[in-house]
């Protein structure tokens, strides 16, 4: 797959009428479509995008991949707001994502209130798999472990949740724009002489993906000032206003230092100043 419609891949998806489902499903029939990161477990019940029956859908991909400065390593990940490979491990996964690790807090958060897990969850193999009388347990898992979530965020506690899944500091997400039409396929197969009887109850959905662009943009995550940019900010502004520089750090340190000492060594203690009106005035004599 490359760049450009010429070069995407088309999928021919198709459907039988009578397996479709309208109760679980609901009036809403087609197919899902998930673009995700290769190493992530793919969440299609979150973020996607539909594919209707016997519609043509055209999607064009721009990658947004996201990369961290190795000088922000110094900095908590919490206040970078990112985990680097080496701080963050999972124990389901060999790849930290921001959604394995949800997907992993998910798995004990239900192994914790149901004792077992979803046959979709990962796990060992001594876990037990729940059935369908657990069903319920595990969408009040999903929903007490969002709950959970939402209250400590709005309190600001949110690193109390027992995730902690924080973005990963290299992450890359795929952007899709997606367009559709309607797909005549009865009309196509009578144009190639297909016999359309052989196709009882079937339809059809065209799917054609590809990249927007031949190259995509690289952002990195990096301080807005760091240390060495402040110091040189506050230089040019002093540097700018009065007139300040090393030099009148040098002419500081002169005259609260060296200086003074010389006067005081030179006149006494009394004429620490140097002033000449005070040495040449008989006045200011002390014994």
């Amino acid at each position: 797959m490359s760049a450009g419609s010429s070069a995407g891949l088309f999928l021919e998806l198709k459907a039988y009428g009578p397996d479709l489902d309208y109760i679980c499903r609901g009036p809403v029939q087609g197919f899902k479509i998930l673009l995700h990161h290769p190493a992530e477990v793919p969440r299609v019940s979150r973020q996607y995008f539909r594919a209707p029956l016997n519609q043509e859908v055209v999607v064009s991909i721009k990658p947004d991949m996201m990369t961290t400065s190795s000088g922000l390593k110094d900095y908590n990940p919490h206040r970078r707001q990112c985990y680097f490979p080496d701080e963050r491990y999972l124990s389901y996964f060999q790849s930290y994502t921001q959604q394995n690790c949800q997907v992993e807090c998910l798995t004990n958060y239900t192994l914790n209130m149901c004792n077992c897990t979803a046959y979709h969850m990962p796990h060992e193999e001594s876990t037990p798999i729940c059935g369908s009388g657990s069903i319920k347990c595990m969408f009040d898992a999903q929903t007490k472990l969002l709950e959970k979530e939402v209250e400590l965020g709005i309190s600001g506690n949110e690193n109390d949740a027992g995730c902690d899944c924080l973005p990963a500091c290299t992450s890359l997400t795929y952007n899709a724009e997606s367009t559709q039409a309607e797909y005549n396929w009865k009309k196509m197969f009578e144009s190639t002489r297909k016999n359309i009887s052989a196709y009882p109850g079937m339809q059809f959905t065209r799917l054609n993906l590809f990249f927007k662009q031949q190259q995509f943009i690289n952002s990195e995550r990096n301080e807005l000032f760091g240390q060495t940019d402040f110091l040189a900010n506050c230089g040019g502004i002093l540097g700018l206003f009065t007139g300040f520089s090393f030099l009148s750090i040098v002419e500081i340190v002169y005259f609260l230092s060296l200086r003074l000492m010389c006067n005081v060594k030179m006149y006494g203690r009394h004429y620490w100043s140097g002033s000449s009106r005070l040495i040449n005035n008989d006045a200011y004599v002390h014994d």
